[in-house]
């Protein structure tokens, strides 16, 4: 009964780095469950899915710099990272 318990917990391990690279959670968690020798390795070397990474939504009230395309607040004279004037 342990071993499930410990076995599960490791589980966790490869499941979360797979993930953060877009893959499924549930199906890298049952590779890391019964496998976790082969998967966290595996998990490592994976390469990160873009299609799949979900994409952060914007912060409500920001719009992009047109000169370096950092979030600023709308009402900026200058931009904050790049310093220059912004248009009015």
């Amino acid at each position: 009964m342990e071993i499930a318990i410990v076995a599960a917990l490791l589980g966790l391990i490869p499941a979360t780095i797979a993930r953060k690279k877009g893959r499924r959670f549930a199906l890298w968690w049952v590779y890391g469950f019964l496998l976790f020798i082969v998967a966290l390795p595996h998990a490592l070397l994976l390469k990160p899915e873009l299609e799949q990474i979900e994409v952060q939504p914007a912060a409500p009230g920001l719009e992009k710099c047109p000169f370096c395309a950092e979030m600023i607040k709308p009402d900026a004279r200058v931009c904050r990272y790049c310093g220059r004037d912004l248009p009015a």
